[in-house]
């Protein structure tokens, strides 16, 4: 088995991946738990004797809490571009000096492998398909501050402290802690709750996807292939247009009497289509990912039994101003 440290390992992706890798490790979550389920339901996950809790801010991290850490799954941040522009200070301390700083301490203390969680966003708005050696054109402070943190970690690597940066896709998928400020997540709620989806401008702007369940498997795997390299790698299960993703979830779903309604009064001006040069090199042509029909229906069923509701919970700019606000 081996020892695992997830910093904001409570989160939407980390509760998730905490849950997946205890299965056959011992995983410490380290977060500040804003979210906190993970925290309050420990006894009920399984394998929880192998998981440790540290409840620190990013800026506290010591050498100390890496001891017989080998691996470490930085999720740490603002966690998209809306949240990221309430408090671009904020943003920019969290997801680019202390993120950075965090590395430093982790490869001080001799970990083997960081994994820094980073997102397709780093391209920006690209009319041609990108993929890891194309031009990139971040357009959000979230996109800049973690690109910058990228660079960064980057530069830590050598042969005892590899270095790999994960671009993540648009990410969809249910969580304990879910965030309906994703696409597919809020048009899947959307059609169980309203039987309308109400897409951004036109619908013709381009975004890459990918599942939690198929982030997790990736983490799985470079955990069991210790002497793979650094790298960058763009992770990405397909590509669609806003437009097409919504009439094909209203089709797999089935709702007949759903309506796709078009805000042209609002406009994303993120548009990517990103593919990967490298995944396969690095994970091999084997690797399957998940169903996406399967995924819609397993996350409408879920949301359905969890009692999921629209509040600043799973709406992270929400979340964000009311800390702001009262901080």
């Amino acid at each position: 088995m081996r020892h695992i440290l997830i910093s904001g390992g409570a989160g939407y992706l980390g509760t998730v991946l905490t849950q997946h890798l205890l299965k056959k490790n011992y995983v410490t979550v380290y977060d500040a738990f804003y979210f906190p389920w993970l925290k309050k339901n420990k006894k009920k996950i399984k394998n929880s004797n192998r998981l440790k809790i540290l409840n620190k801010k990013l800026h506290e991290v010591t050498k100390e809490d890496f001891d017989n850490i080998d691996t470490v799954c930085d999720l740490n941040g603002i966690s998209n571009d809306p949240a990221s522009e309430l408090n671009s200070k904020f943003t920019w301390d969290i997801n680019y000096k202390e993120r950075s700083h965090f590395a430093k301490i982790a490869k001080k203390a001799g970990v083997q492998r960081y994994i820094f969680n980073s997102t397709c966003s780093v391209y920006g708005f690209n009319k041609n398909k990108v993929s890891e050696n194309s031009k990139l054109n971040p357009i959000s402070t979230y996109a800049k501050a973690n690109l910058k943190s990228e660079n960064k970690i980057y530069k830590l690597k050598n042969n005892f402290f590899r270095v790999n940066i994960l671009r993540n896709a648009t990410l969809f998928g249910f969580s304990n802690v879910l965030r309906l400020d994703l696409v597919i997540n809020i048009f899947v709620y959307n059609l169980l709750k309203k039987n309308d989806l109400i897409v951004d401008g036109d619908g013709m702007q381009f975004r890459p996807f990918i599942s939690l369940t198929d982030i997790c498997k990736v983490y799985s795997y470079l955990i069991n292939n210790p002497k793979k390299p650094s790298f960058i790698c763009n992770l990405v299960s397909f590509n669609s247009t806003i437009k097409s993703i919504a009439f094909k979830i209203s089709k797999i779903l089935k709702n007949k009497k759903s309506k796709i309604i078009f805000n042209e009064s609002k406009r994303d001006k993120r548009h990517y289509y990103a593919i990967s040069k490298k995944f396969t090199k690095y994970f091999g042509k084997n690797f399957k990912f998940s169903s996406f029909s399967k995924e819609i229906k397993d996350l409408k069923k879920l949301i359905k039994k969890n009692k999921i509701k629209l509040n600043a919970k799973t709406i992270r700019v929400q979340f964000y101003k009311k800390l702001f606000q009262n901080s």
